[in-house]
């Protein structure tokens, strides 16, 4: 992780008016972020579409106001680019396959950042989110709408958290980890690397590597294969 300032992406959101953008992803989720780079005042290029394990890909499709462009026609190294892919390990598979890239950091403007808050590259934090002070927030990383992230969190790369999820104070998240829809993590707790935390669940307690955790209380069940391979598309 080498996170920065939330004032400083806004700062670099600003240079990049008038440049053409990339949003690398064809799904609904990258019509949310092509929304919150617009919103920005950002202008987008065109939607990549060219990951080879995404058979919808593959498929032409039609999305209202969208270009899409393949492989064919892939952007300049230098476009400033953002993955809208809401899986975690297709996201760092894409990360390792594109290499060096002018990533760029979409937070929409009805978010509340506190000033100490630090924030990674190629993160997106949605509508009406919330991170608090002195939180860390890595690289890659989705906060969803109407996240709640306390004080002294730490959110490691390749995150995702889903709208409405709570977290309280000085709670840390491993790489890799996705929080379902409406979760709560009470304060001082740790959820590993690769884990899943269900929609709705409650978690009272640290959760080790490669687990679900599910209910209320949370209860944890071994992930086969340690990673969080279903986390949602």
């Amino acid at each position: 992780m080498n996170p920065v300032p939330s004032r400083t992406h806004v700062a670099f959101a600003e240079s990049l008016r008038g440049r053409a953008i990339y949003v690398y992803g064809a799904g609904g989720h990258s019509q949310v972020v092509r929304d919150v780079l617009e919103e920005m005042g950002l202008s987008v290029e065109a939607n990549v579409n060219d990951y080879p394990n995404r058979e919808h890909f593959a498929v032409e499709k039609t999305l209202p106001g969208v270009r899409l462009t393949g492989e064919a026609s892939f952007p300049p190294l230098e476009a400033p680019l953002v993955l809208a892919i809401g899986n975690n390990a297709e996201r760092k598979e894409l990360v390792s396959m594109l290499g060096e890239v002018d990533w760029v950091t979409a937070i929409h403007p009805t978010t509340t950042i506190a000033r100490t808050a630090r924030i990674g590259y190629d993160t997106v934090v949605l509508h009406r989110a919330v991170v608090q002070a002195n939180t860390v927030i890595g690289n890659h990383v989705l906060i969803n709408t109407a996240a709640s992230v306390d004080h002294d969190n730490v959110i490691e790369d390749y995150v995702a958290i889903s709208p409405h999820v709570t977290l309280c104070g000085h709670v840390r998240v491993g790489e890799g980890t996705f929080i379902g829809a409406g979760a709560t993590v009470i304060p001082n707790v740790t959820i590993g690397k690769w884990c899943v935390v269900g929609a709705g669940a409650v978690v009272i307690s640290d959760i080790p590597d490669g687990t679900r955790a599910v209910g209320v209380p949370a209860q944890h069940v071994p992930i086969a294969g340690g990673t969080a391979v279903d986390a949602p598309r």
